[in-house]
Formats: structure tokens, sequence, C-alpha cells
């Protein structure tokens, strides 16, 4: 059986190990290239306050990786008692890279998980700093919100489609992590704007009819591994 990883290049090998280990044969075919965004001048007066943040978010290892070598050039050293939160493992060892002590869930990889952590709970006159693409769920920042944070999102890198996205045709599923990276998949299977549902772990989609039972479920960073949708018929 045949995986296509379609994370973006050079962010790929670690799901590609997961099938690997597991008896499969990976692919990879990026559906996504990650452009990073120049810092502006309102995004640098942002940051020159981040002293005054309770709380910085990191929405993906590329958002830490960015947003961090911005900051640096302004805080030769870091703030003292902010929270630096990140959204799984990836991002929270990109945050450790730059001596930082991440934060992050204890199970899930999204923003349901993130809002269950403690420290942001009770947000009363708090403002919190979210570091991430040009896009994305907004779920996090509507409800810190409501909670009573003064909320600033930050922009680092946008997601652009590849153009030389291909699935080749012997391939049997197609891993996708993220709404974005699933779009070109599920416009060349002509899937139903229904194919993600928001919050979701990382889906399969099937290509070939293959069962609904995910043998390699207990791979780390694979909580929940299940096709979404089920394609039926067979595409060449």
């Amino acid at each position: 059986m045949q995986v296509l990883v379609t994370r973006p290049r050079g962010q790929q090998q670690a799901l590609m190990d997961a099938p690997r280990q597991a008896g499969y044969q990976p692919l990879h075919s990026p559906a996504l290239h990650i452009e990073p965004l120049p810092v502006s001048d309102t995004t640098r007066r942002v940051l020159m306050d981040l002293d005054l943040f309770h709380a910085v978010f990191f929405a993906s290892s590329n958002a830490a990786r960015l947003a961090l070598a911005a900051m640096a050039d302004i805080w030769p050293q870091w703030p003292v008692g902010v929270h630096w939160l990140a959204v799984g493992k990836a991002t929270a060892a990109e945050i450790t890279r730059w001596h930082l002590q991440p934060t992050v869930p204890d199970g899930g990889f999204n923003s349901e998980a993130v809002l269950s952590l403690l420290c942001l709970q009770q947000l009363t006159e708090k403002k919190v700093l979210l570091c991430r693409g040009d896009s994305g769920r907004e779920l996090l920042a509507q409800t810190l919100a409501e909670r009573g944070a003064e909320v600033v999102t930050l922009p680092f890198y946008r997601r652009l489609p590849c153009a030389a996205f291909h699935c080749p045709a012997q391939c049997n599923w197609v891993m996708v992590t993220s709404r974005k990276a699933g779009e070109p998949s599920a416009k060349k299977f002509h899937l139903t704007s229904g194919w993600w549902l928001p919050g979701s772990e990382w889906p399969l989609i099937s290509v070939r009819n293959m069962p609904v039972q995910c043998e390699w479920r207990p791979v780390p960073m694979m909580k929940i591994c299940w096709p979404l949708c089920l394609l039926h018929k067979e595409h060449e």
C-alpha cells in the first residue's frame, strides 16, 4: 500500500517515516509552498511590546521559526513572564531551539486542545499574541476574545499551492495535515466541501476504495488516523 505525504518540502520526513515503519511505502509530493512574509512596520511595533503579552501562541513550526527570528532581532534577551504556547510537539521543538520553555497541550494538535491550557482560562485585561500564516481557523482568536483577552494576530507566512503537486496513479492514500493542504487533493478527486471536519485530526483520503480501518493508528503524531472520505471508484 502506498501513502502520499503532502507536507511542504523539507518538512515531510517525520510523516514519511511513520508509514514506512508500519510497512507501507511513502511517497511525497508537496501540496503547499511556504512563503515567508516581510516583517512590516506594524508587526515590528507589536513585537517591540512583546513583554506586555500574557501569552504568545505559535500555530505551526513555520510560525514559530519565522516569528521568533523576527522577535530575536528586537529582543536580545527574552521578556520574562510570557507563556510561549505551541500547537504541537514539532512547534514546541522549534520554540525550544530559541532557548524558551514551551507549553504544549497534552492531547490533540488543534485549537480545541490549546484552549484547554490552564493559562488561557482567565484572560480578563490580558493580551494574547497569535503568530500564524495569513489564513486559518478563527476559533482560537474568537474564544480568547470571549474569555476577555485582547487578541492580536500577526501573519508571518503564506501557504501557496504547488503547481507541481500530483498524485501517482499507484497511490492508495493521500495524507493531509490541514484543510489548506488538502484542497489540491480534494479538487483532484472531486470531493465535496464537507470532506474536512473542523477540529479533526489528520485524515487520510482513500484513492482506491481501501478499508476504513487504519492499521498504523498508534504511530506518534497520528493520534487518530482515519479516512474522512472513501471514493466510490478508482482514479487512475
